[in-house]
């Protein structure tokens, strides 16, 4: 187990497979867990050195806040520099809010950033959803959410599992939500859930310019695949993309577009 040291006591736990171009992955922690991308994760490590972490609050790492993005921003930083950069960051839900304020301080640390989310719309900030019609711009769903977190943790957990993978049957979901609970604390869930609604991401990635590839599964029920003019207004040089049965579902597609970016030749 390797743990690094951070300035306020905090230990992250972090580790790598494989020899070759970096890619570190920055999963979701609000409702998601490393274990959850181990098929990509094993794709890559074929031919990638593949970075993998816990962010505080989470696994095997130190379950102490602040709960924020500049400090999550600043561990990632910290484990990439102990492991020598990445190449590429496949970035999901919050993990893009902190391996897009990498990118956009340290290109020698990011070059290239995958983010990976249920919608493109999703990268706007919250102020612009409202309104929309969307699920996700509701204030009262998301009021209700929050309150759930505080009372409920679990509920709200299955909740947001439920919503983002309406595929899974009784039984994965109560497997994924076991799984998930286990990872994340309480705490970290809902500090981040709060740093998340109210965190604006347009800066870090139009800075990154054509460094960005926004990738979704097609329409999903938080977004509805809208916004689709304002994405493109607001991200001109990145480039939007749905692959066939979702990123996740398909990691030979998303390990496809790793190595389109990292260049190496499957």
């Amino acid at each position: 187990m390797t743990l690094l040291a951070r300035p306020d006591g905090v230990d992250i736990f972090w580790e790598t497979r494989g020899e070759g171009p970096g890619v570190v992955l920055a999963h979701h922690t609000l409702w998601s867990m490393p274990a959850i991308y181990a098929e990509l994760m094993d794709d890559l490590a074929r031919d990638h050195q593949v970075v993998v972490y816990d962010p505080r609050g989470c696994g095997q790492s130190s379950a102490r806040g602040p709960y924020e993005f500049d400090t999550d921003a600043a561990d990632l930083q910290a484990v990439l520099e102990t492991a020598g950069g990445a190449a590429v960051a496949i970035a999901i839900g919050d993990g893009v809010n902190r391996a897009a304020r990498v990118a956009a301080a340290r290109r020698d640390l990011i070059d290239s950033l995958i983010a990976i989310v249920p919608g493109a719309a999703a990268l706007l900030p919250r102020e612009e959803l409202k309104g929309s019609g969307l699920i996700a711009g509701s204030d009262s769903v998301i009021e209700m959410l929050l309150r759930m977190m505080e009372a409920d943790p679990r509920a709200a957990l299955r909740s947001l599992v439920t919503a983002s993978n309406p595929d899974l049957d009784e039984e994965q979901l109560r497997e994924r939500v076991d799984r998930v609970a286990g990872y994340v604390t309480a705490e970290a869930g809902a500090g981040r859930t709060q740093a998340w609604l109210g965190d604006n991401l347009l800066g870090p990635l139009q800075s990154l310019g054509d460094r960005v590839r926004i990738i979704h599964g097609g329409v999903d029920p938080l977004f509805e695949g809208a916004l689709g003019a304002r994405v493109a207004e607001a991200f001109p040089e990145a480039r939007v993309e749905a692959l066939a049965d979702g990123p996740v579902s398909r990691p030979d597609l998303t390990a496809a577009v790793v190595r389109s970016l990292s260049g190496v030749r499957s």
